[in-house]
């Protein structure tokens, strides 16, 4: 995985996503109504909408820009 610089100093502008990204390096105290472990299988979307307040498709661009520097993986 190369990482782009812009790309991650682009995602990392928007203080909604550096703390998403805060977060989420450790999801066990971040997260801890999640039922599965986080750092096992990641943190559900709706979880973080949750917690940020904000709507599950804002979220989800913040996520996609997250991902598209390489920061965040993401499945179903």
């Amino acid at each position: 995985m190369t990482l782009d610089l812009n790309d991650i100093i682009k995602a990392l502008s928007n203080p909604t996503r550096l703390q998403i990204m805060l977060w989420l390096k450790d999801p066990r105290v971040h997260f801890p109504t999640q039922e599965r472990d986080p750092e096992e299988i990641g943190v559900c979307v709706s979880i973080i909408q949750e917690k940020v307040g904000l709507s599950q498709s804002t979220v989800s661009l913040y996520l996609t820009a997250l991902q598209r520097a390489d920061m965040v993986t993401s499945q179903r």
